[in-house]
């Protein structure tokens, strides 16, 4: 199977996870063919007034490096890096402030989408094509759509360690295998920036998932 081949693939589990969350979306009234939005909990008291600060960083009325609406003033690095760095939040930039509940739901359903398309390369490239593609399609909706991810999706930025853990665990198997660790160092690198809380969970798993690869590879 070709590069374009395996890309196809995941293209399909994407467009796929895409349409059964949008689906739900639409029978649930929720954000954007609704009022309602999966954020709730900490989501509606913490992640949303973050949100709506980013949206200011990002058409420069305010600043990561001091702001004072940080307690008496100072830096926001540390609540950027843990809550904010995201590739996809620079969404926000086209929502605006008052667009913050209707980009959430968009960006849960991108995570959710992401993480079936990088699942399916990993059985791709992991198992070197002997899935067929039906399966590989099944399996990567599975992971996509899998309790964790629903029920974490109003802590959105857990998100983003679901769909980098396939890329990471894929590097894993090349180092073992084809002794290249360019793969996994840019994962691990890409994951560390995303969010470094869930990057480091991630690692420890990989740990384990190098030992399951080493012992049992023949």
């Amino acid at each position: 199977r070709n590069w374009f081949a395996r890309f196809l693939l995941c293209c399909i589990s994407f467009a796929l996870i895409l349409l059964v969350v949008n689906l739900v979306y639409y029978k649930l009234g929720m954000e954007p063919f609704g009022m309602k939005s999966v954020a709730v909990g900490d989501a509606k008291i913490q992640y949303i007034d973050f949100f709506t600060y980013y949206v200011d960083v990002l058409h420069g009325t305010r600043s990561l490096t001091y702001d004072f609406s940080n307690m008496l003033g100072g830096s926001s690095v540390g609540m950027f890096s843990y809550y904010l760095a995201s590739p996809f939040n620079l969404l926000l930039y086209f929502f605006g402030k008052e667009g913050v509940y209707r980009f959430f739901d968009v960006a849960v359903a991108l995570k959710l989408a992401t993480a079936g398309a990088t699942f399916s390369w990993f059985l791709q490239r992991r198992f070197e094509d002997r899935i067929r593609p039906v399966f590989v399609i099944a399996l990567s909706m599975g992971y996509g759509l899998m309790q964790y991810q629903i029920a974490q999706s109003s802590n959105i930025m857990w998100l983003d360690g679901v769909y980098m853990l396939p890329l990471i665990l894929l590097g894993v198997y090349e180092v073992i295998n084809r002794k290249s660790v360019w793969r996994l160092v840019l994962a691990v690198t890409v994951c560390i920036l995303c969010n470094w809380y869930i990057a480091g969970i991630n690692c420890l798993f990989s740990g384990i998932w190098f030992m399951f690869e080493f012992f049992f590879r023949d």
